[in-house]
C-alpha cells in the first residue's frame, strides 16, 4: 500500500477523533449505561423489554410503523401511476405540491393539524357549528398519529416509484397491449416488478422514520406508549437506564434496516436497465383523465390545508381560536412581535445559527471524508465511510441521549468541560446526525468528477491544495450547495434532539412552536410555523434552481 501522505494523515486523524468522540463514544456510553448496575455489568435491564408498558410501546411503534407504510404505499402508488400513466392538466404543478410535506419540519405539520383538527381547531370548530353542534369531530390518538404519519410519508413512495416508473420502457407495455394483455395485467405482470426494488427501499425508509417518529406520538399520543416517547419519558423521570435499553433496541432495529437500504439500492444498481430506454409519453391521449384530476386535487386539498390554517391563524389575534375565528380581524401583530420582541426573536436567532454552525461542521467532514475515500488510498476507507454514515440510523432521540449521558461529565471530547446544558451540543448533535447527507451526497460528485483532469492539473504543475480549489471544489459546488441547504432545512426545524438539550437560553423556533401551542398562543405559535415553513420553501427553490443551472451547464 502506498505511504500516506502528511496531509491526509492529519485530515484523517480529525475525522477518526470526530467520529469516533462524537458518533462512538456517545454509542459506547448509552450501550455501556444499559448493561451497567451498581453491582457491575448486567443485562437484566434487557428484561423490561418484555414487561407490560415496554412491551405495549414496541408493540405500538411497531403496529404504527406497519399501518403507515400501508397506508403511505397506497397513497404513493395512486399518485404516481395517476401523474405517470393519466393524462391531466397541471402534471407538473401537482407533482411538486405532492412532495411538499416531505421538505415540511414535523414540528410544523403537527402544529398546523392540531390548528386544525384539534379540540379548538378550525376544521373542528367549523364543522360543529353548521353541521352537528353535538358532535365532536376533533381527533386525537391514533387517528391523528396515522393522519399524520401518511401527510408526512407518502412522498417518500410517490417520489420512489415516480423515478422508477421514468426507466420503465415503453416498448415492453406497447408489447404486452399488443399480445393482448389487459391493462391489470401488464400492471401486475410489468410495472409492479419493475416498480418492486425502489417500493422495498421506500418501504424500508418509512419504517425507519416511523420507528423513530417523535413529534406526532408525542403531542397526540395521549395516553398511548410509543417507544420513542418512553425513551423521553425515562429520561425526565431520571431512568437513565431503561431509557439506555429502549435506546439501543431502537438503534438496532434501525441500523438493521440501514443495512437493508444500502442493499437494496445496491441491487438496483445491479438489474439497472441496459441501453436506451422509450419513455412513455402520455401525452399522445387524446382524452383527459377526469378521475385522476380529481385525484390529484383531493390530495392536493389534504397537504394545502393545514398549511393555510397555520397561514390564517398567523394573522389573527392571540387565542383566537378559543373565540370565533370567523369574525376575528386580521393583523400582522403577531410577525411584527417576532421581530421586535427579544424574548420572541431569541429562539429564531438561536435557530438560525445553530444550523449554520451545523453545516458548517456537516461540511467539513463530509467532504474530508468523501475526498478520503473518493480520491485518496488510505487504510481503512471503507470502515470510514461507514462510520459517517451510521448516524442515518440513529434516531434523533438516541443522538439527544447519548450526548446527556456522554456530556454530562468533563471529557477529551468536550474540551474537558461539561457540554449538556451549552449552546454548543445543539449544533453539534444536528451535525452528528446529518453528516451522512453531506458524506453521501460529497462521494457520490467526486466520483462524477473524472480524476484525469485533477491528473492534469498536478502534472502542469498545481499543487494538491491548488487543484482542490481551482478545479475539484468548482466542479464539486452545486453538490456543496445542495448538500448544505438540506442540512440547514433538517436543522433549522428539528425538534426532536431539541427537546432533549435544549434550555431557557437556547430555545430554538421548533421548541417555541410547541410551547405556545400548549399555551394556545396559536397567532404566535402559527406565526413562528408559517416562518419556519416559508424558510425552508425558500431553501428548496433555491436547492432546485441550483441543480437546474448546474445541469444545464
Amino acid at each position: 500500500m502506498k505511504k500516506i501522505s502528511l496531509p491526509n494523515l492529519i485530515l484523517l486523524s480529525v475525522i477518526l477523533f470526530f467520529l469516533a468522540g462524537y458518533v462512538g463514544y456517545p454509542l459506547y456510553a448509552i450501550i455501556s449505561e444499559s448493561i451497567k448496575t451498581p453491582d457491575g455489568i448486567s443485562f437484566s435491564a434487557y428484561s423490561k423489554i418484555f414487561d407490560g408498558n415496554v412491551f405495549v410501546a414496541l408493540k405500538n411503534s411497531l403496529w404504527l410503523s406497519l399501518i403507515t407504510i400501508a397506508g403511505s404505499l397506497l397513497i404513493g402508488l395512486i399518485l404516481s401511476a395517476t401523474l405517470f400513466f393519466l393524462k391531466i392538466p397541471l402534471k407538473s404543478f401537482f407533482s411538486t405540491l405532492f412532495l411538499i410535506p416531505i421538505a415540511t419540519p414535523p414540528i410544523v405539520s403537527v402544529t398546523a393539524f392540531a390548528y386544525l383538527l384539534g379540540e379548538y381547531g378550525l376544521l373542528t370548530g367549523f364543522l360543529k357549528k353548521y353541521f352537528a353542534q353535538s358532535t365532536n369531530f376533533a381527533i386525537d390518538g391514533w387517528p391523528a398519529i396515522i393522519l399524520i404519519h401518511l401527510y408526512s410519508f407518502y412522498p417518500y413512495f410517490f417520489l420512489f416509484i415516480s423515478n422508477s416508473l421514468k426507466k420503465l420502457d415503453a416498448d415492453i407495455l406497447d408489447a404486452s397491449k399488443i399480445l393482448g394483455a389487459s391493462k391489470l395485467t401488464t400492471f401486475a405482470k410489468i410495472v409492479i416488478p419493475h416498480i418492486s426494488t425502489s417500493v422495498i427501499s421506500a418501504t424500508i425508509i418509512v419504517f425507519m422514520a416511523s420507528m423513530a417518529s417523535f413529534s406526532a406520538p408525542f403531542i397526540f399520543g395521549s395516553s398511548e406508549r410509543f417507544v420513542t416517547t418512553e425513551i423521553y419519558s425515562a429520561k425526565v423521570n431520571n431512568d437513565y437506564t431503561l431509557a439506555a435499553v429502549l435506546a439501543v433496541m431502537l438503534t438496532t432495529i434501525s441500523v438493521f434496516f440501514l443495512a437493508g437500504v444500502r442493499y437494496f439500492d445496491r441491487f438496483e444498481k445491479n438489474y439497472a436497465s441496459k441501453g436506451v430506454t422509450k419513455v412513455y409519453n402520455v401525452e399522445m391521449k387524446k382524452r383527459m383523465s377526469i378521475p385522476g384530476f380529481i385525484i390529484s386535487i383531493i390530495i392536493s386539498v389534504f397537504v394545502l390545508l393545514p398549511v393555510l390554517a397555520l397561514a390564517y391563524l398567523s394573522f389573527l389575534p392571540e387565542g383566537s381560536l378559543m373565540r370565533d375565528v370567523l369574525i376575528e380581524k386580521f393583523t400582522f401583530e403577531n410577525y411584527i412581535n417576532m421581530f421586535t420582541q427579544p424574548e420572541l426573536f431569541s429562539p429564531f436567532r438561536n435557530s438560525i445559527l445553530m444550523s449554520l454552525v451545523s453545516v458548517l461542521m456537516s461540511l467539513f467532514i463530509g467532504i474530508s471524508v468523501a475526498v478520503l475515500v473518493a480520491r485518496e488510498n488510505i487504510p481503512g476507507k471503507r470502515l470510514v465511510e461507514i462510520s459517517s454514515t451510521l448516524p442515518y440510523a440513529i434516531p434523533a432521540t438516541v443522538v439527544a441521549l447519548a450526548f446527556i449521558i456522554s456530556f454530562n461529565t468533563p471529557t477529551i471530547f468536550t474540551g474537558f468541560n461539561v457540554l449538556v446544558g451549552t449552546f454548543w451540543i445543539l449544533p453539534l448533535a444536528y451535525a452528528v446526525r446529518n453528516i451522512p447527507i453531506v458524506t453521501q451526497s460529497a462521494i457520490a460528485g467526486m466520483k462524477l468528477i473524472n480524476p484525469d483532469l485533477e491528473s492534469a492539473s498536478r502534472s502542469l504543475g498545481a499543487g494538491r491544495l491548488r487543484t482542490m480549489f481551482k478545479v475539484t471544489a468548482p466542479l464539486l459546488l452545486p453538490t456543496i450547495i445542495n448538500a448544505s441547504l438540506l442540512v440547514f432545512i433538517a436543522s433549522v426545524g428539528e425538534f426532536v434532539a431539541t427537546i432533549f438539550l435544549y434550555t431557557y437560553e437556547t430555545k430554538t423556533v421548533s421548541v417555541e412552536i410547541y410551547s405556545h401551542m400548549r399555551l394556545y398562543n396559536t397567532g404566535t405559535g402559527a406565526s413562528y410555523g408559517m416562518l419556519l415553513f416559508f424558510i425552508v420553501m425558500l431553501i428548496v427553490y433555491i436547492s432546485r434552481k441550483t441543480i437546474d443551472r448546474s445541469v444545464r451547464v
